[in-house]
């Protein structure tokens, strides 16, 4: 680690360094020996030591880890306590395992939003960010903050019916299924929308999980639309089976509700 921090701080940028250092260190014990024979270890010692003194310095990064990211912060502990109390091998495989399982946890329980509008814009925010945002009183808009794959599939499809008040039947024997549903939820939404702009990729249990949802909400009167799709989504069974519609921006199915709603206010 000594000899790593001395490379830094030297300015070196590749690892061509390394060879470079062998010859410059094979010239020094052959020829220049006797030089450094009368040469003080206390002299030695402080060029490393001035070389590590940037490599200790980052115990202020933990600080700065923690402003951003309590996960970054916990990796980057775990990391720094690991080799600092085994060696650096070691060190390396712990940090890449917590980085594993971090980003494992991520991806599994990510963030589902409820959106809403702020006034005089066309700006959608979580609501429990913003608390000013507007929601709709027959329309849910909803985002799920990754990209729905199998892992995350499980606490996509419970959260999904949590936020729309729908209480799913829980069997120690049977996971989560339409068939245990409860049938006599009060549900005042006619519309749910699905903010799909942060899906970078959907595989095959993603789509069947967004047909099963949209074909159970259609035996409740409740409409399922998928807006900001990206090319990947619509190009999947969920767009061929023509189960939903898909809008290119959310402020237009908006848009179209506010103007329909007032027609039919206007007409009574």
């Amino acid at each position: 680690m000594s000899r790593s921090a001395v490379q830094e701080g030297s300015g070196c940028k590749t690892q061509l360094v390394n060879g470079f250092s062998c010859l410059v260190l094979g010239i020094v014990i052959v020829a220049l020996t006797p030089l450094f024979q009368s040469l003080p270890m206390a002299c030695l010692a402080a060029i490393i030591i001035v070389n590590l003194r940037g490599l200790l310095f980052q115990i202020k990064d933990f600080f700065f880890y923690y402003r951003i990211s309590i996960m970054e912060c916990l990796l980057w502990f775990i990391t720094f306590l690991t080799i600092l109390l085994f060696e650096v091998d070691i060190g390396l495989y712990v940090g890449l395992g917590t980085s594993f399982l971090i980003n494992t946890i991520r991806t599994q329980m990510p963030r589902f939003a409820v959106l809403g509008q702020i006034d005089n814009t066309e700006l959608y925010k979580n609501v429990k960010v913003f608390p000013v945002a507007r929601q709709f009183a027959n329309i849910k808009i909803l985002r799920f903050d990754e990209s729905l794959y199998a892992c995350n599939t499980p606490f996509f499809k419970r959260k999904f019916y949590e936020l729309i008040g729908i209480q799913l039947r829980q069997d120690p024997l049977i996971s989560y299924d339409i068939q245990n549903l409860n049938q006599n939820d009060g549900i005042q939404y006619k519309y749910v929308i699905l903010d799909c702009s942060p899906f970078n990729f959907i595989d095959t249990v993603g789509v069947k999980l967004l047909i099963e949802i949209y074909n159970d909400l259609k035996k409740r009167d409740i409409q399922l639309y998928l807006s900001e799709c990206r090319c990947k989504l619509t190009k999947t069974d969920c767009s061929n089976s023509n189960l939903t519609m898909f809008f290119v921006l959310l402020l237009y199915f908006i848009r179209l509700f506010i103007n329909s709603a007032f027609i039919v206010i206007k007409s009574q």
